[in-house]
């Protein structure tokens, strides 16, 4: 059975759960050799070793994506061990649970600064290090997670988390004009009303109460799945979008849609 993604190497980070964990279970099925990211060892390992038993090449490297070190050795390891890296999904982003809370004039330094951190340093770090890489080995393809929250104001995630998504929104068009001479498309989706473990920090009650109040702001009026946005992933990094970099794509039942 051949894919999509044959010979290529796939790197995808937050690998351990939600977009991140069917994104890199979309790449290994479109025949992409894969290397899982995560800080969560445990799980992480686990993924990758459900897609090894499934057939598929997949390695789990433990990194943090907030150190600079860490991210740097992880495409080192990623090249060393699969030859290469071709194509990678940078999934990290979250928010300081008091970022949601307060009014921009109560916000306090850490929580902006911690979402700050989750959003932006993670997203620039890790395309700093990868498009090193591809720009002296033939090009890739480089696929980002925003938010709706980076592109208006709908209510949820805070000041912090629409500052760090609309951040990774311009760093991807920035770094898409800048290497597209070096054969290196960069894109990123901006998913709607999708439940991860973030969703659930505060308790399955609180979860899908907010699930529920989110999912009227869609004309397409149900929760999206995590592979739902991975299939989104896969196609801006696939051939079928070969003219299509600097993209934001909203995975959102159509939220974006109504502005």
């Amino acid at each position: 059975m051949t894919g999509q993604f044959d010979g290529k190497v796939a790197l995808v980070t937050a690998a351990a759960d939600g977009i991140g964990a069917a994104t890199a279970r979309a790449f290994a099925d479109n025949g992409a050799k894969v290397v899982l990211a995560d800080i969560n060892t445990e799980l992480g390992e686990q993924r990758a070793e459900d897609l090894r038993v499934a057939g598929h090449d997949a390695l789990f490297v433990h990194a943090d994506a907030t150190e600079e070190d860490q991210v740097q050795a992880l495409v080192r390891r990623t090249v060393e061990h699969f030859g290469g890296l071709h194509l990678a999904a940078n999934v990290v982003g979250d928010a300081h649970p008091e970022s949601a809370g307060p009014e921009f004039h109560q916000q306090s330094l850490e929580a902006f600064e911690h979402t700050m951190k989750m959003c932006v340093r993670t997203t620039f770090l890790s395309m700093k290090h990868q498009i090193a890489h591809m720009i002296d080995h033939g090009g890739g393809a480089i696929a980002n997670v925003t938010s709706l929250a980076g592109m208006l104001y709908n209510g949820y995630g805070g000041l912090g988390y629409g500052t760090g998504k609309a951040a990774v929104i311009r760093m991807t068009k920035f770094a898409a004009v800048s290497y597209a001479e070096h054969g290196i498309r960069v894109n990123c989706i901006a998913p709607g009303v999708t439940p991860t473990r973030a969703y659930y920090k505060f308790g399955d009650e609180y979860a899908q109460t907010l699930i529920d109040e989110q999912v009227v702001n869609q004309p397409i009026r149900r929760a999206i799945d995590t592979a739902e946005q991975a299939e989104g992933i896969i196609w801006l990094c696939s051939d079928h979008a070969a003219m299509v970099t600097g993209h934001v794509l909203p995975i959102d039942g159509g939220w974006m849609a109504q502005y």
